[in-house]
């Protein structure tokens, strides 16, 4: 084995750890998020009865099966995503590493998938997806949309598109994010005015989000994988009977999970439909 592999295997491993620890403080936030979507951080602790979690407890991934898996004060189970989320933050971190290097692509990346995780867990555990990230979050993709095109800087998920007019604009990803952000907000925007109530506007802001993301027109695959994600869950719970046909079930998890596929393998999937057609 070379030098150099030693050192990125080496440099992998602390991804992989500063995954683990940003997972940690994932959940920590993702605790911190009560019912009604405020913020109220504080010392990790036990959702049911406020004990303090000891620090032995707080290690990523160990420090849940330290803990026997429940609280140490009234015994209730602690949630089964702390690890989960831990063991995916460190593997997609040490991921991205391995096939971006240390890039500012990377950095981006590193910057999307927390915001996408944290939504995720949020909306999973209490059906909703907090302000205090969508909306922050909304002029950050936009930023980097237009800081990237500034300095020419060319996203492995970016399209551009010859010829003149109306696609000649959609050279520069500035214009490609923000077209990418108008197209999924009035897409989901449709649809929950057609569902009357079946989701929400938390959801007409996380797809405008992933449109500033992905841009145009890629933010029609992170749709559409969002929505075959979602009919695929939703259809497999109602067979188990885990869910009964008329219970809710929050879309912004699957929103989440569509982003980031189509922030890794986006193109290669369009790429992969046009040759069907």
């Amino acid at each position: 084995m070379s030098a150099d592999s030693i050192f990125s295997a080496l440099i992998a491993c602390l991804f992989l750890l500063l995954g683990l620890v940003w997972g940690a403080v994932l959940n920590w936030f993702a605790g911190s998020v009560t019912e009604e979507g405020e913020l109220r951080p504080g010392p990790p602790s036990c959702s049911k009865c406020g004990v303090k979690r000891p620090a032995k407890t707080l290690v990523p991934l160990l420090g849940y099966f330290m803990a026997g898996r429940r609280c140490q004060g009234c015994r209730e189970a602690i949630p089964a995503r702390a690890p989960v989320v831990e063991a995916v933050t460190g593997m997609l971190f040490a991921a991205l590493y391995l096939n971006y290097g240390l890039s500012w692509t990377l950095l981006i990346l590193l910057i999307y998938s927390t915001v996408l995780i944290t939504l995720f867990v949020t909306d999973l555990e209490h059906f909703i997806l907090p302000n205090v990230v969508t909306y922050p979050s909304l002029p950050l993709a936009a930023l980097v949309a237009l800081a990237v095109t500034l300095a020419h800087y060319r996203l492995p998920w970016a399209l551009f598109f010859s010829g003149s007019g109306f696609m000649a604009l959609l050279n520069n990803f500035f214009l490609c994010a923000l077209v990418g952000g108008l197209c999924g907000a009035l897409l989901l925007f449709m649809v929950v005015v057609l569902s009357k109530g079946g989701m929400g506007m938390g959801d007409v802001v996380l797809a405008g989000l992933l449109g500033l993301m992905v841009g145009f027109p890629l933010v029609f695959i992170a749709l559409f994988l969002s929505i075959l994600a979602g009919g695929i869950i939703a259809a497999a719970l109602l067979i188990s009977g885990r869910k009964k046909r008329r219970e809710m079930l929050p879309f912004g998890p699957f929103l989440c999970i569509g982003g980031i596929v189509t922030l890794l393998w986006g193109r290669e999937i369009l790429g992969w439909y046009l040759g069907l057609i």
